[in-house]
């Protein structure tokens, strides 16, 4: 799991108690306002508490009151024994008392949580509901079906199943429009998020909105972004080339974003309709050699095809 959401789900975890006690402090009100005697025998050990409270502090002895409050608490127990009172707390999550860990290891409820985080934040804008379940490549008779089914086995298998060992941190697909590259991206980034793996979907249109409202200082949605774009563990640009080329914010933000993300072992998917020199025209040599080094990145040859969109 990731820094980014802990802000949230501290927030709805504190939430969470929160309202447990609201609710344990009603249920409690109304059963001992049914119950009198019980009031006041909870009334008198709060009391004993603090009275012993203040001996400890003051080293006075504590002996008498420390009786006291083990036969008030004995009178309480047993009255509530006899009368079938239950004053337990109503947590939403029993199992971690809506603490959302137990014994230092995230509960079941806390996971559900974090994912659920994670496909909030998945896109900027709604994504298509596609996943690997989707892929018709094995059974379709287009030029590119082979290959475009080899690429579904190795993000499925290699990239989304083996994600902790997978050797590749940059990914670039490259190919003519509407070959199936965008439905690949957003099959992987479904079935990381299902795994509980941060996955951020941008156009590169609004990926540059992210680098321009950062570099403006505007106080944004996107550009509070800006820190997710560096922190999620896979990062997916589509339509990479269609995107305006604004002076020192563009390039230099992206040059710079990739570099970091490299630097910090995350991963980074880039989906593109420019062939290799168009790509090295308009981002360099140096940059499209970051996604074509073998020791760290798979790189794929132009995919061309029948226009599936068609």
């Amino acid at each position: 799991m990731i820094k980014y959401f802990d802000r949230k789900l501290n927030m709805i975890y504190s939430s969470k108690l929160a309202l447990a006690k609201e609710n344990y402090e009603k249920n409690s009100a109304e059963i001992l306002a049914e119950h009198p005697m019980l009031a006041q025998a909870v009334k008198q050990r709060k009391k004993l508490q603090m009275e012993l409270s203040r001996n400890n502090a003051l080293k006075k002895p504590t002996d008498a009151l420390q009786a006291q409050l083990d036969d008030i608490k004995s009178q309480i127990s047993q009255y509530v024994k006899d009368h079938d009172i239950r004053l337990s707390q109503n947590y939403s999550c029993v199992k971690c008392k809506d603490t959302g860990y137990i014994n230092s290891a995230p509960c079941e409820c806390y996971i559900k949580e974090y994912k659920k985080l994670l496909r909030e934040n998945l896109s900027l804008s709604p994504l298509a509901q596609f996943t690997f379940k989707d892929n018709t490549f094995a059974a379709s008779d287009a030029p590119q079906a082979k290959g475009m089914n080899k690429l579904y086995e190795i993000m499925q298998k290699n990239v989304c199943e083996n994600f902790a060992n997978c050797k590749w941190n940059n990914f670039m697909l490259s190919g003519a429009s509407g070959v199936g590259k965008t439905a690949l991206a957003t099959a992987l980034a479904d079935g990381l998020v299902r795994r509980g793996i941060s996955a951020l979907y941008l156009t590169a249109f609004e990926l540059v909105g992210v680098f321009l409202d950062k570099h403006t200082h505007k106080s944004t949605r996107m550009s509070s972004l800006y820190d997710y774009v560096l922190e999620c563990e896979m990062l997916i640009v589509d339509n990479l080339g269609t995107e305006p080329i604004y002076k020192n914010v563009t390039l230099e933000y992206l040059y710079s974003t990739i570099e970091k993300r490299m630097a910090q072992n995350k991963k980074t998917l880039l989906c593109t309709q420019l062939g290799a020199q168009a790509l090295a025209q308009r981002y360099g040599e140096t940059f499209l050699s970051k996604f074509a080094d073998k020791r760290y990145s798979l790189s794929v040859g132009y995919i061309t095809g029948d226009n599936l969109r068609k």
